[in-house]
Order: structure tokens, then C-alpha cells, then sequence
């Protein structure tokens, strides 16, 4: 045994198998996460010619996540640190591409502050020192003054405040008092946007008020600052909506709503946006025309007076804008923007399609859609110059976590500048994934991928292992999936499908599971194991599932109603829908989810609560939660552990202290660890017959 660096006691690391045909390599393994390397928020400047971006690492002795603003040539120059500090993140280009904003922690545990670096050279110098600390910077169009969004409150804050010993009791008066991964909600504290000169000053706070602000950008002409927010006053209910806004920059003092001018009205809820020249605004929403468990994201065009006349872009396209694939390999710290550009003629623009994601073209005249590369991309976050030709972008795939990409729309050349995991992935003998699509229930065509273990011999099929995504509206694809390849070097077959209600496909494939989740998309899962075996790829006598949220749901679902796995592990999960209506930070469940309340309709509720079958469950089950998780909190998990324990059946909980419902794609490293450990240790104690006495089963 050793220490991780929380201080934690771990396994030794586990041994990943040699791949044959791969001398000299090994296989993946957990502790493969700590050396890994992502690239944030790709920023190109409006030229064009550089490119700067947020490295992201681990610090495995201290157990963090560190961040640095970088710096890269579109001609291809090595890319080189630009900041000193360990906590920088959000670079910003000044209009003219001499100066950089960004985002500096000097702390741990407090918030961020604005900086402004001079490119010409110099030091970063700091605009602000609020308590409440800053983020998403934004230039005025004149390069003069920077608006940033700030949950600062100048009174309650001050520094002469005296804060009270213990943290005071809360005062509830909102169904929906919390947010995973953010912690309880205070209105005292919400973002709203403020402005200071971009030399120096003093900080103007120009909007207040219980409700958070977003995505602030500047006017073209630069008299307005545009922010999203959702001012409803009881919004808990009803489908997500929001506006796009506009405030003065000029105002002494911070308005309630009284001096705002909505510009866009979008009768949904706006995702990304952006303006071109002329004025006119681009954004991707969501539709909230009716109750749906999901509306697929559409892009569309606002022109004329305040607020402006909004029209669909590509109505017909049946896929959706803006999104992205699943991975565990996106990047845990500093962010990113979705990849939206619009000029005179057409908009550019992120869309997901079949598992990829990828960049795609839509004319404005006529509506006509066009993909400008191919698929077989992850597509996590990018930016356009000025004139909209030149991207910089993080793009993964199922080889690479997240490469630095230039993008060219104009010769359509796409270029890989830097791949920060080379180094370490030159060590590894990746699994061999290989797509495919099979038929299932009413004779419905599933797409699916399996990752082929280390010396796959199809005359002696391994063991096999399914994984089921959240959501459930996502979509597994070409991302890259560190724990897959983890299982796959230990001997196993991994198999993850795109079941139906999995987004990339279309409006009614992912809508299709309303009122019924769980349900059909079981079958789809179920199908998929039988195609697995059929072909050959896993033993039909030894396989496993495990899922996160949705997936963790639906893992329990399937040992409910299924004897076909021999181990199961349960994540993040939700057991008992009726609890989780009491519990969960959302409230979008009538008539979204299902068509009464628990109260009046109880049944409609305990018939797709997997802890309701609990005794139909015979195969060992390990349940896996975060004790912060407030999407689907701890309770869920609780229920079935219990529930199996007073029946007499093989289960143990594992619990993370301090983590939230992210706990595997952007938990604290060391945990990240152990959690694959955990689940690797189960699927060899049920699958491949190995010791695993400190589970007590």
C-alpha cells in the first residue's frame, strides 16, 4: 500500500497487459490519469495568428489541478508557457491583439481576479482584488474597458464586514436552494456583470439582483454590454428559458432590470451566441414550445429593432447544434467556448452527429448545410478569428484525449499544433476500438463501439463489460475513454453503446424514452450484449455493467430485471424516482419526466424505481456515490445498499468524501484513481474469480 496525495491509502498500481504486435509497450492503467495533460479554452487571436489556450495538469503530490495560459503560432511555433501563475485560466485577446485578460488565482480556495498581460512583454498587472473574485472577461470593442461577470457583493462584503464564527443557518424559501458541483445558492451572491478600464480603476457593478447573469459580450458598436439571464421570478417549474439582454456600460449605479433592453426573446433557452458585423446575432437555443424530456438545440438568427425578429436556421437538419459527445478525458479545469462564428453569409458552427462532432457550415440566404471536414471528432471547445477563417480548436478522438487544432475554412486544411500526451501515450499500447451498429427492439439500429483488450484472441473471447452513459440525453462516440482503455490492458472487452433517448441522432430517438425511462432503452443495452457475443468479442458467461447517473440508473435497472451479469457497479445513481423528485437540484420532472406528481400518481413512480425490484436482484452489486452529489444525491445510492444488505445480497458502498456528481470527470486526481480501482477490483472478483476481502463479500 502507499499514500496518494490526499493522504488516502490506494492499492500499488495495477500492471497494464503488453499488447501483442506492441514491443516494448504496456497497457493503460488508472494511475495513466496523473500524467495527463488537457488543452483549455482555445483562444485565437483576431489576427489570426496566435493562439492562446489554458494548460491543465495534475500536481500529484499536492493532489490539484493546475492551470497556465499558454501560447502557440498558427505557423506552427512551439507552444510555450505564457503565465507564471499555477492558477491562470479565461485569456482573453484585447481587440487589437496587444494585450491579454485573464483570470488569476493567487490562492487556494479563493476566487479568481482579473489581470491584463501586455504581449509586447512586461508583467500582468491586476485590475481588481473583489472578494467575491471574477470570471469571463470581455473586451469593449475600443480596447478600452473590460466587462466581467462577479458574484461580489460591495456591502456584505466589504472588509471591515465582520464574518460571523460558524456559518449561519439558511433560509429556504426556493424549491431548487442548490446546484451540483456549486453548493448551496446564496441571492445575495449571484454573477452579475460589472465594467472597469482595461488600464486601471475601479470596479462598477451594473446589474443586481437575485439572478444570475451570463455569457457577457460587448455591442459591435460598443454602447451596449449583452449578457444572458433568466429574470422569471418562479422559473422552477417550467421548461428553461432565458434572454439575451443589454446594458448600458455607462450606468452609475447597478439596475434591477428597470434599465435593461431585451434584444432577443428566444422562447427557450440560449446555449451560445454570437454577432456579426452588421448586427445581427446568431445563438443556439433550445426550444421550450412544450414539455419534453429533450429538445434538441437549433440554431438561429435574430435581426432587425429590439427585440429582434427570430428565425430557425436549417429547420430541417435533424441533428443538434452545439453539442458535445461524452468523454472522461475533457478537460476537469478551465473550461471552453462552443464553436460558433457567424459573418455576412453563413454561420459556422459546432454540431453532433452519430457519436462525432465536428464543425460544420449553414448559409444564411438559402439554409443549406454543409460539414466542412469529416467525421470522427471530438470536438471539446474552440474559437475564429476576426474574419472567421481561421479556428483554434481542442479536438480529441478515440486515440487522443484532446489535441491544439488549427482549422482553415478556406482551404479546409485542419492541423494537429500540439499533442500535449504524445509523450505518454508513445508508452501505451492503446486497445483497438471498432464501431458498429446492430438491430434491437421494433427493429430499431443502435450504434456501439467495442474496445478489444490486450491480445483479443476471438478463439478465447475475454470477459465482457458494458458501459452505459448518463443523461440520459448524451451520447458516447469517438471521445476518448481513459477508464475503457484502463479495462480493456486488464483483459477485458469494454462495450458502450448509444441506446435510444441518446442525443446525435435526431429529435425522436432521444425524445422516444419520455415516460418510459427506464424502459425500451433497457432492451437496446441488452441487445447490444447478445450482438457483442454473437460476433465474438466478449465471453457470454462472464460480463459486467456499470454506469454513471442515467447510466447508474439504468445498471440498476438491468440487474432488476436481468440475471444476464455476473458484477455490476452502480455510480452516481438513482434508485427511487420519487425521492429523487423530493431531492434532486432540479425540479423539471412534471409533466417533463413523468405525468403526475408522486403524491397523486405513486405508482407511475415506484414502477420504474429500481429499489422496488430489489429482491429480483441476484447479481453483486457495488454502489458507488459522492457524498456532495446534489444532481442525484447520496440517498439514491444509500437506497439500494441497504435494501440489498437486509436482503441478504453481495453489495458494497464505496463513498467519496468532498466530491459532487463529477466525481470521475473532474474530481480530485487521486480519487479519479481510486475510483477505477474500486471498479476494477469488483469485475475481478465477480468476472475473473480474483480476492477482494475488503469488500466483506
Amino acid at each position: 500500500m502507499k499514500a496518494n496525495g490526499a493522504g488516502a491509502a490506494t492499492a500499488a498500481p495495477e500492471t497494464g497487459a503488453p499488447s501483442s504486435g506492441a514491443r516494448g509497450k504496456r497497457g493503460m492503467v488508472a494511475e495513466d490519469l496523473l500524467r495527463f495533460v488537457w488543452i483549455a479554452d482555445p483562444q485565437i487571436s483576431p489576427d489570426g495568428l496566435h493562439i492562446a489556450f489554458t494548460k491543465v495538469w495534475i500536481d500529484a503530490e499536492a493532489d490539484e489541478y493546475r492551470t497556465q495560459i499558454w501560447l502557440a503560432g498558427w505557423e506552427g511555433e512551439a507552444p510555450r508557457a505564457l503565465t507564471s501563475g499555477m492558477m491562470d485560466r479565461q485569456p482573453r485577446w484585447s481587440p487589437d491583439g496587444t494585450r491579454l485578460a485573464f483570470v488569476r488565482g493567487t490562492e487556494p480556495k479563493k476566487p479568481g481576479q482579473l489581470f491584463v498581460l501586455p504581449m509586447a512583454g512586461g508583467e500582468a498587472a491586476a485590475l481588481t482584488t473583489l472578494e467575491g473574485g471574477v470570471s469571463d472577461p470581455a473586451w469593449s470593442p475600443d480596447g478600452s474597458r473590460l466587462a466581467f461577470l462577479s458574484p461580489h457583493h460591495p456591502t456584505l462584503d466589504a472588509p471591515e464586514r465582520k464574518k460571523p464564527k460558524h456559518e449561519p443557518a439558511r433560509v429556504v424559501t426556493k424549491p431548487v436552494f442548490r446546484l451540483n458541483d456549486v453548493g448551496f445558492f446564496d441571492d445575495e451572491h449571484k454573477n452579475h456583470l460589472w465594467v472597469i478600464g482595461a488600464e486601471s480603476g475601479t470596479p462598477r457593478a451594473l446589474t443586481r439582483g437575485p439572478f444570475e447573469d451570463e455569457q457577457p459580450r460587448w455591442s459591435r458598436d460598443g454602447r451596449w454590454i449583452y449578457f444572458v439571464a433568466d429574470r422569471r421570478e418562479e422559473p422552477w417549474f417550467a421548461p428553461e428559458e432565458n434572454k439575451l439582454y443589454a446594458v448600458s456600460p455607462e450606468l452609475e449605479a447597478p439596475t434591477d432590470g428597470a434599465e435593461l433592453k431585451v434584444v432577443v426573446e428566444a422562447k427557450g433557452a440560449i446555449a451560445a451566441w454570437r454577432e456579426a458585423e452588421d448586427g445581427r446575432i446568431a445563438f443556439i437555443a433550445t426550444p421550450a414550445l412544450e414539455p419534453k424530456t429533450y429538445q434538441q438545440p437549433g440554431l438561429f438568427l435574430a435581426t432587425g429593432e429590439w427585440p429582434r425578429a427570430v428565425q430557425r436556421l436549417a429547420a430541417d437538419y435533424d441533428f443538434p447544434f452545439g453539442e458535445l459527445i461524452n468523454s472522461d478525458q475533457h478537460p476537469p479545469r478551465g473550461g471552453g467556448e462552443t464553436p460558433l462564428a457567424l459573418n455576412a453569409r453563413e454561420v459556422v458552427v459546432r454540431v453532433g452527429r452519430e457519436g462525432s462532432s465536428y464543425l460544420m457550415r449553414v448559409e444564411l440566404a438559402s439554409g443549406r448545410v454543409e460539414d466542412l471536414h469529416p467525421q470522427g471528432l471530438d470536438l471539446v471547445a474552440g474559437t475564429a478569428s476576426a474574419d472567421g477563417r481561421r479556428w483554434a480548436l481542442t479536438a480529441g478522438s478515440l486515440t487522443t484525449p484532446g489535441d491544439l487544432t488549427t482549422f482553415d475554412t478556406s482551404s479546409r486544411a485542419m492541423r494537429k499544433r500540439w499533442g500535449p500526451n504524445d509523450a505518454l501515450l508513445s508508452e501505451i499500447a492503446l486497445s483497438e476500438v471498432e464501431e458498429f451498429w446492430y438491430p434491437s427492439l421494433g427493429g430499431r439500429k443502435i450504434q456501439a463501439w467495442i474496445v478489444k483488450p490486450a491480445g483479443f484472441d476471438p478463439a478465447a473471447p475475454p470477459p465482457l463489460v458494458l458501459e452505459i452513459h448518463g443523461g440520459p440525453h448524451t451520447a458516447y462516440g469517438v471521445g476518448f475513454f481513459h477508464e475503457f482503455h484502463t479495462l480493456a490492458a486488464a483483459g477485458y472487452a469494454v462495450l458502450y453503446t448509444n441506446p435510444r433517448g441518446s442525443t446525435s441522432y435526431g429529435q425522436e430517438f432521444a425524445d422516444v424514452i419520455q415516460y418510459a425511462f427506464p424502459g425500451d432503452d433497457a432492451q437496446d443495452l441488452l441487445a447490444g450484449v447478445e450482438a457483442a457475443v454473437a460476433r465474438g468479442w466478449g465471453d457470454g458467461t462472464r460480463v459486467g455493467v456499470t454506469g454513471g447517473s442515467g447510466g447508474g440508473l439504468l445498471t440498476n435497472w438491468l440487474v432488476a430485471i436481468s440475471n444476464r451479469f455476473g458484477a455490476a457497479i452502480t455510480q452516481r445513481c438513482v434508485s427511487d424516482w420519487a425521492a429523487f423528485y423530493y431531492s434532486a437540484d432540479f425540479t423539471m420532472f412534471t409533466p417533463f419526466w413523468f405525468k403526475s406528481s408522486p403524491w397523486k400518481s405513486p405508482e407511475e413512480y415506484q414502477a420504474r424505481s429500481p429499489v422496488m425490484f430489489a429482491e429480483k436482484i441476484e447479481t453483486p452489486l457495488m454502489v458507488i456515490h459522492s457524498e456532495e452529489d446534489w444532481r442525484t444525491p447520496i440517498g439514491q445510492g444509500e437506497a439500494m445498499f441497504r435494501a440489498l444488505k437486509r436482503l441478504g445480497k453481495p453489495t458494497v458502498m464505496i463513498r467519496f468524501p468532498g466530491e459532487s456528481h463529477e466525481l470521475s470527470r473532474s474530481g480530485m486526481p487521486a480519487r479519479r484513481v481510486e475510483n477505477q480501482q474500486h471498479i476494477r477490483r469488483w469485475l475481478d472478483r465477480w468476472l475473473l474469480g480474483k480476492s477482494a476481502p475488503e469488500y466483506g463479500v
